[in-house]
């Protein structure tokens, strides 16, 4: 399948943030490779690294989640083609809209500190061979960028979505608790207030994290077991999630706990 170029440049940088590179430091970009490489063996998640020059990719994991049936060396070689074969149209228009304003949002960030802040959203991935689409989260985290401070190389998380959340992206500083949420009206980023939780609710996640049972939670805090499932219920409400697996992959992934 070919995408012509206008369709190819829906998911590209704007003109006014796409990199400028030059084809010799490609060559000193192997440590970022074998460091991916690495990451990959320590996490159950897909992950791959995009290059806004090119269009392409310049690593992917070997983590079936995201190749979507294909082996690594066909999504290599498609490149940005493999979004238009496996993405539906109404996600396609989603990440195009995730694309301008996540960059617009960068164009604002001190070049010095672009690299501390991560996107993360839903879409959905169309396996080959199925009609069924699977829900996936990315992060997208800028690994490195040009002369001018423009997004070169940014590395992507994948892994099944922990929410049922669609059609909302949010940025997240590393090291706090600042997020932000893209409007779907106005297409900029709202700082959100910041999230927190109590004492109570910290323990009971952090001791369901580890496994434990709501009466095993309950004898270790010195609580009902109707308390500890009514701080359940005050989690799941507060994190936007319906059950204590979504709530333990959220609360990490925010650095609550």
């Amino acid at each position: 399948m070919n995408i012509p170029c206008n369709e190819k440049d829906r998911l590209s940088p704007p003109a006014d943030t796409r990199p400028q590179v030059d084809e010799a430091l490609y060559k000193d970009l192997h440590p970022y490779v074998e460091s991916a490489k690495a990451l990959a063996r320590l996490t159950y998640k897909s992950l791959y690294i995009i290059d806004y020059n090119k269009l392409n990719f310049l690593y992917i994991s070997s983590n079936p989640l995201f190749l979507c049936g294909e082996s690594v060396e066909e999504v290599m070689s498609e490149g940005y083609q493999f979004y238009y074969q496996h993405v539906p149209e109404e996600d396609l228009a989603f990440l195009q809209r995730v694309n301008q304003a996540g960059f617009e949002f960068f164009k604002g960030i001190a070049i010095a500190e672009r690299t501390e802040y991560t996107i993360s959203y839903n879409f959905r991935i169309i396996p080959a061979e199925s009609k069924e689409p699977i829900l996936i989260n990315h992060q997208l985290t800028p690994l490195r960028l040009d002369a001018t401070g423009n997004i070169w190389l940014s590395l992507c998380l994948v892994s099944l979505a922990h929410t049922r959340e669609v059609g909302e992206a949010y940025i997240s500083a590393v090291n706090s608790n600042k997020r932000w949420r893209l409007s779907a009206k106005t297409g900029r980023w709202g700082q959100m207030e910041d999230l927190t939780l109590n004492e109570q609710e910290k323990a009971v996640i952090s001791l369901a994290h580890q496994g434990l049972s709501v009466g095993e939670i309950a004898q270790i805090i010195h609580r009902s077991e109707d308390s500890v499932k009514g701080y359940r219920k005050a989690l799941f409400q507060k994190l936007g999630v319906s059950n204590i697996s979504e709530a333990i992959a959220v609360a990490t992934s925010r650095r609550l706990i």
